[in-house]
């Protein structure tokens, strides 16, 4: 059983970006193209939005008095 995020994601994205590049591209060379561009922009996104959300706190806001 995969526990990774990180594999998770990457599976969830070739899965995506394969069934929309065959949906939506005629040409083996066009489909390959828009399979990367989407690879890329999904795995790539997700890591920046991790990079960014990591400073947040881990726990909950404080409960105000």
């Amino acid at each position: 059983m995969l526990t990774s995020h990180f594999a998770l994601m990457v599976i969830y994205a070739l899965q995506v970006s394969l069934f929309f590049a065959v949906l939506w591209r005629r040409r083996f060379k066009d489909r390959a193209r828009l399979f990367l561009q989407m690879m890329v922009g999904m795995v790539g996104g997700g890591l920046v939005l991790a990079w960014l959300m990591f400073p947040l706190p881990w726990s909950p806001a404080a409960p105000i008095p």
